[in-house]
């Protein structure tokens, strides 16, 4: 799985928030927190499998992941801080892994 993957739920939990109903009442520094963190995430998307494995990968990753968020956000929104956090486990998990293959 690329390691970019990862970061896009912790961006769209900044960039859209989960008790903002409205995203222009969304505060701008975590909206902008949100937007680095996915443009990193973009960046991050050729490891471990190369630039065209793994924009396919991402953009996939990217509309089901969305589709995902939006639901939580509406239906159950105390799940998207858990998921965050559980995104982000794996995150350095798998950066972990990455790193230890390069090595």
């Amino acid at each position: 799985m690329p390691t970019g993957i990862f970061l896009i739920w912790p961006a769209l939990h900044l960039f859209y928030g989960v008790t903002e109903i409205h995203s222009h009442k969304v505060a701008t520094g975590r909206r902008l927190a949100g937007m680095c963190i996915l443009i990193l995430s973009a960046v991050l998307m050729g490891q471990p499998y190369g630039w065209e494995q793994g924009l396919f990968y991402w953009l996939f990753a990217l509309m089901a992941l969305g589709l995902g968020f939006v639901q939580l956000r509406i239906w159950q929104p105390s799940l998207v801080q858990i998921s965050t956090v559980v995104s982000l486990i794996f995150l350095m998990v798998a950066g972990v892994k990455t790193m230890g293959g390069q090595l």
